[in-house]
């Protein structure tokens, strides 16, 4: 934890990556932490960016400015925080240098530059592009061969969305427009460099393009949940779009008989549904999972002409009921009725 003082006495504090920690203590036998300057014209582009070409590029760690507090008891006003990436980096060395590492910071500093440089680049030029012709790039992007392209998912979902937003509170033409956007961004040339960022860049793009808030946000965090740590989206038209982009994935790979096995889930459906799980659950959406369930299963069948066989809506009804369960035991909570209820045909999740 040599790295925690470092940062501390210029003012500064590490971004916490311990992903990143374990990779780098793993690569240096005497770990050195050398604190590095980069141009602050760099803040411009967004925090995202700046940390994943540190840490994918470079292995730097992000640094921010330590936390200030406005106001105070004498002001009369009320104390707030903020938070910000500072115009420094810690690069991590194998050796004692004898200079300080004032040598070593500054070559940092200039690969670091050519790396932003880069990143400037791809921000700069997608905002000359654009959204319509992302979307028309979709058109030549196969999602899977038996689902079509990531176009004809768009349009599944975008209908979705739209079916689903009453049941959660959202204006269905503003839930239909964000998800006709949510994966634009994928043929952009950020997402292209730095997958990690889809749906990221899209908010920003979105906001940089005047779009509502609403509709940037939900570009932004329909991929929520991804894991059971990761927050739930509250906002009506993200919970809307949310669901159908989960929904049609689940009904789609289940409709073709891509269900998860033993130990195998090469398209994440059990993170899928335990997502449609936690919107439906933490956002109290009244109504049943096949009532959900039902359009993006018409539209898959008949869109891509498939045999039209709906065993898989039971299947996946029961996929998700063990999904509940594992939920449920891992809250501490009775798991032992949902099998029960599910055979009743109520599947109304928070009845």
């Amino acid at each position: 934890d040599r790295r925690r003082p470092f940062g501390q006495t210029r003012d500064l504090s590490l971004v916490d990556d311990d992903g990143l920690l374990d990779e780098v203590a793993g690569l240096a036998e005497w770990p050195t932490p050398i604190l590095g300057e980069m141009d602050p014209q760099f803040l411009a582009l967004p925090p995202e960016v700046i940390r994943l070409s540190m840490k994918t590029h470079q292995k730097y760690f992000a640094v921010k400015a330590v936390t200030t507090t406005v106001g105070g008891y004498d002001s009369g006003k009320p104390h707030h925080t903020i938070e910000r990436l500072a115009p420094n980096f810690v690069v991590v060395a194998n050796v004692e240098a004898a200079d300080g590492g004032q040598a070593l910071a500054a070559g940092n500093s200039r690969v670091l530059s050519a790396r932003l440089n880069d990143a400037r680049f791809f921000w700069d030029e997608d905002q000359k592009v654009g959204f319509d012709a992302w979307l028309d790039k979709l058109k030549g992007v196969t999602f899977h061969a038996k689902l079509g392209t990531m176009s004809d998912r768009v349009d599944r979902i975008v209908a979705l969305a739209r079916e689903i937003a009453p049941l959660v509170g959202a204006d269905p033409e503003l839930a239909a427009e964000a998800a006709r956007l949510a994966k634009a961004d994928l043929a952009s040339g950020m997402v292209g460099e730095f997958p990690e960022l889809q749906g990221v860049m899209g908010g920003y793009y979105a906001r940089a393009f005047g779009l509502p808030d609403d509709i940037a946000d939900a570009i932004r965090d329909h991929y929520k949940p991804q894991g059971p740590a990761d927050t739930v989206p509250t906002a009506p038209v993200t919970v809307a779009v949310a669901l159908a982009d989960k929904l049609d994935t689940l009904v789609g790979f289940f409709a073709i008989d891509e269900k998860p096995t033993g130990s195998k889930d090469p398209f994440a459906l059990r993170r899928a549904a335990l997502g449609v799980i936690r919107l439906v659950l933490e956002n109290g959406v009244r109504g049943s999972l096949q009532a959900m369930m039902k359009p993006a299963g018409t539209m898959i069948v008949t869109g891509r002409k498939l045999s039209g066989d709906t065993k898989y809506s039971a299947d996946l009804l029961a996929f998700f009921a063990d999904r509940l369960k594992v939920l449920l035991r891992d809250q501490g909570k009775r798991h032992d009725l949902v099998d029960a209820v599910f055979a009743l045909g109520d599947d109304d999740l928070v009845r």
